[in-house]
C-alpha cells in the first residue's frame, strides 16, 4: 500500500508530484515575510535612504564649492571686472572692452553651470554604491540552532496539536457522545446494578481500541485422553 499523502490542495496523487503545494508554499512564504519583515524593512529602508542622501548631498556640496571658488577666482582675474562690479554692470568703459568683458563673464557662467550639472550627475550616479554600503552595515542575525526557541517551538512542545481540528465540531460531537454513553451507563435512583452493555464495535484504522479476541485453535486429542465433563472444552 502506498502511504504517500495526496496533494493537500487539489487531492491529486503523490506521483507525479503536483505543483500546487509548491506554488502555495511560495505564496505563504511571501505572506509570512510581509507580516514579519514589512515594518522592519520600512525602518531599515528609511535609515539607509536618509544616510545615503546626506552623503550624496555632502559630496555634491564639496564639488560645487571648489568649482564656485575657481569660478570666482577666474572672474576676479578678468580685466576691468572690479570696475564692472563696482558700477553694477554699467561701467564707464569703451563699448568694445565692455562687450568683450561681458562675453567672458557669460562664458564663465555657462561653464560653471555645465560643471555644476556634471557634479550633480556624478553624485547621483553613486547612489547604488552608497546604498549598498549602508545596507551592508545593517545586521540581520539568525538564531542559533541550539536555541530553545528553534529546537522546541511552542507548536512542537504542544505536540503539534491541530488547532483547526480542535475548533471544529468533530471534537464537540465526540464529547457529547461520550457524555451520553456515561449517562446511559449511570443507574437511576433505586434501579440496582446497571446491566452490562456488550461492545459490538469493530476496529477501524486510527479509531479502534483493543482488537477482538481470537478463538483458540482446536487441540488434537491424544490417545487415552478423555474430554473434560460438562463440555468445558471450547475447541470444537
Amino acid at each position: 500500500m502506498d502511504t504517500s499523502p495526496n496533494c493537500a490542495i487539489c487531492n491529486a496523487p503523490a506521483y507525479p508530484e503536483c505543483p500546487c503545494e509548491s506554488e502555495r508554499l511560495q505564496i505563504a512564504v511571501k505572506q509570512a515575510e510581509t507580516r514579519a519583515m514589512e515594518s522592519r524593512m520600512v525602518e531599515i529602508r528609511d535609515w539607509v535612504i536618509s544616510h545615503a542622501r546626506t552623503h550624496i548631498l555632502n559630496a555634491f556640496e564639496r564639488l560645487t564649492s571648489a568649482r564656485k571658488n575657481a569660478h570666482s577666482a577666474y572672474l576676479s582675474s578678468l580685466p576691468f571686472y572690479s570696475v564692472y562690479m563696482q558700477y553694477s554692470g554699467h561701467p564707464p568703459l569703451h563699448p568694445a572692452a565692455l562687450a568683450q568683458l561681458q562675453s567672458q563673464i557669460s562664458e564663465a557662467h555657462a561653464e560653471l553651470k555645465r560643471g555644476i550639472d556634471a557634479d550633480w550627475r556624478a553624485s547621483v550616479l553613486r547612489y547604488p554604491e552608497v546604498l549598498d554600503y549602508f545596507y551592508s552595515l545593517v545586521e540581520i542575525r539568525l538564531p542559533s540552532e541550539r536555541s530553545p526557541q528553534v529546537a522546541e517551538p511552542p507548536f512542537a512542545v504542544a505536540g503539534y496539536a491541530d488547532r483547526g481540528y480542535e475548533r471544529s465540531g468533530i471534537g464537540k460531537e465526540i464529547k457529547k457522545k461520550s457524555r451520553r454513553d456515561r449517562d446511559s451507563a449511570t443507574p437511576a435512583p433505586g434501579a440496582g446494578r446497571p446491566r452490562r452493555v456488550e461492545d459490538l464495535t469493530y476496529p477501524v484504522v486510527g479509531r479502534s481500541r483493543a482488537p477482538p479476541m481470537v478463538p483458540t485453535p482446536p487441540i488434537p486429542v491424544q490417545p487415552g485422553y478423555q474430554y473434560p465433563p460438562g463440555g468445558a472444552y471450547f475447541g470444537y
